[in-house]
């Protein structure tokens, strides 16, 4: 762990070193903000750019750019900040949405196409010093990735905030849509409603995308409005969008940043929160750990008591003021020998602190599911002897009934731990190895991990229910369709009466559990809080059957530190 945090601080070292210092600007006194046309490849698009000045007149500067699609929400707002501090602050309309023309192309080829033709147009510009960083969060971070995998020169860092690296995990997980929730386990308030974003990919082709330009006075508008209003992609992007069987084929191998983001080289700070369940944690933890080959890569993860944004407390915003000064203006802060991984912990009661330093690397606690006589068991133990759990697939269960109600007969099974002895921090991704038995060609499952206060609940037997709404928290949870067991990318049967193994991965966290608590596994079929619910033949004859002893169904954990003395 040492000597691969050495080679990190080496590389960060080394791509200081080839970083020179921009000429000195002088006092920067005022702005102007100045609109250009971007020729590209696919079409024309619009900038934005608030140009510092001084003395009246413009100050070559490196460039803060955002494309984006929320033009309607107005641009460069916070050019305040970034201008008295030396930088031009551009704002780019993404390819057929605001006042750019083409067509919309929901994180496709044509998007980054433009993305990267839009940075080199910028570099190339006497108003900049030649270059570029990029800034921004959801949609705004999303086209970071999808630029910077095309090599743009100019381009020399980036900080994703909330954004997506795999179109495919924002639609669906494990083969499932994904529907509207408010996050009913997250506490994250009422304004948490519809957080998922289940408006894609309608919202951005019939939304963002439909308007025409609207800068009527500006040469080109009725070439970029004809470029716009004639039919596109809409249709190829509904039907992948919204598909039952959505196969992991070419429609999302071009979306899919991941599998070309080992190619950037240039610094990146990858930024989300542990609880945002709009894009989803996943994305940013992917990413960063895709990014094998940048020369500065750090991680900055919120609380998981936060949602889709960026990390909370002024310490965020100061290191992405340190982060642009370094590698936009060549200032010697030091911001490349900070922490590979900056991380807040929670747990039940809310945030903890940040803990910073080399990536943990948690050792592995395998709990088996079983049977305690009582109650469904998750246990360090392997258990004795065959045995089987059913529960029916109704297809209407939710999450929140069942970590309220874990012991209680319902759709769904609850495996309960023994009681804690000691604090446990959990780091990365619990994965669930599940044995089932249907009588049909396939079913879905979505197991939750619960952080359960046994002193919130009136006891652990059958019918006990929780005494307090926040009894539990749900730390993480999975989605798998059974038919993409094997891979994403093509469809495979069960064998109705044949007990299959499915590898379920849960998204990653960073929580500590309490000493004196219990950790649950909620194992279902797709919760109404969260998933559109299949049309499921198992339902012709609805029990789903868990199986352990000789399959030996686990649920794997990554704990920090020891995994002795835990139970």
């Amino acid at each position: 762990m040492r000597l691969r945090a050495l080679l990190i601080a080496a590389a960060c070292a080394a791509a200081v070193v080839a970083v020179p210092s921009s000429a000195s600007t002088g006092k920067i006194d005022g702005s102007v903000t100045v609109s250009y046309l971007v020729p590209t490849r696919d079409a024309q698009i619009y900038l934005e750019v608030v140009e510092p000045t001084a003395g009246g007149k413009v100050v070559p500067a490196p460039v803060i750019l955002t494309y984006s699609p929320y033009s309607v929400l107005g641009r460069n707002g916070d050019a305040g900040h970034w201008n008295p501090l030396g930088y031009a602050r551009a704002y780019a309309d993404v390819i057929g949405t605001g006042n750019s023309g083409g067509c919309y192309d929901y994180g496709g080829n044509r998007e980054k196409r433009t993305g990267h033709d839009v940075v080199e147009w910028i570099a190339r510009q006497k108003w900049t010093t030649g270059k570029v960083g990029m800034l921004g969060g959801s949609y705004d971070g999303t086209t970071q990735y999808a630029t910077a995998i095309t090599h743009p020169r100019g381009l020399a860092a980036i900080v994703p905030e909330a954004a997506i690296s795999r179109w495919y995990d924002y639609a669906y997980a494990g083969g499932i849509r994904y529907t509207d929730t408010d996050e009913d386990l997250g506490n994250e308030g009422p304004g948490a409603a519809g957080d998922e974003g289940v408006d894609t990919p309608l919202g951005f082709d019939y939304g963002f995308a439909i308007p025409p330009p609207t800068d009527v006075n500006e040469p080109g508008w009725q070439q970029r409005v004809a470029s716009t209003v004639r039919p596109c992609d809409e249709l190829a992007h509904t039907g992948a969008g919204y598909n039952l069987t959505p196969d992991y084929d070419g429609f999302w191998l071009d979306r899919d940043y991941v599998k070309d983001l080992p190619s950037v080289r240039i610094p990146v700070l990858v930024a989300s929160n542990w609880g945002d369940w709009n894009v989803k944690q996943k994305n940013g933890w992917d990413a960063y750990h895709a990014l094998t080959h940048s020369a500065c890569r750090k991680l900055y993860m919120g609380t998981r008591w936060a949602g889709h944004g960026t990390p909370p407390g002024a310490d965020y915003s100061q290191t992405v003021d340190r982060w642009f000064a370094r590698w936009l203006k060549g200032e010697h802060n030091g911001v490349e020998r900070m922490a590979a991984v900056t991380s807040q912990t929670s747990d039940d009661a809310g945030p903890i602190h940040y803990v910073a330093g080399p990536e943990p690397k948690p050792a592995t606690l395998t709990l088996y599911l079983g049977d305690t006589g009582n109650t469904w068991s998750l246990d360090p133990a392997k258990p004795r002897g065959s045995g089987v759990a059913s529960y029916p697939d109704s297809g209407t269960n939710t999450e929140a009934f069942a970590a309220t109600h874990p012991y209680a007969p319902g759709p769904y099974l609850a495996f309960s731990s023994p009681v804690l002895k000691r604090d446990v921090r959990l780091f990365g991704r619990p994965v669930l190895r599940l044995w089932s038995t249907v009588a049909a060609q396939w079913v879905t499952v979505t197991p939750s991990l619960l952080d359960v206060d046994p002193a919130k609940y009136g006891g652990s037997g059958a019918g006990t229910t929780a005494t307090d709404p926040s009894a539990a928290v749900a730390l993480t949870r999975g989605w798998l369709d059974s038919r993409y067991r094997d891979g994403l990318d093509h469809e495979v049967p069960m064998t109705p009466g044949t007990s299959t193994r499915m590898d379920i991965a849960l998204f990653p966290t960073d929580y500590t559990v309490r000493k004196g608590h219990r950790l649950v596994l909620l194992v279902q079929s797709e919760d109404l809080d969260w998933a559109i619910a299949k049309p499921d033949p198992a339902r012709t004859s609805p029990v789903v059957q868990v199986d352990w002893s000789a399959a030996q169904s686990a649920l794997t954990l990554p704990v920090v530190g020891s995994t002795r003395g835990i139970f």
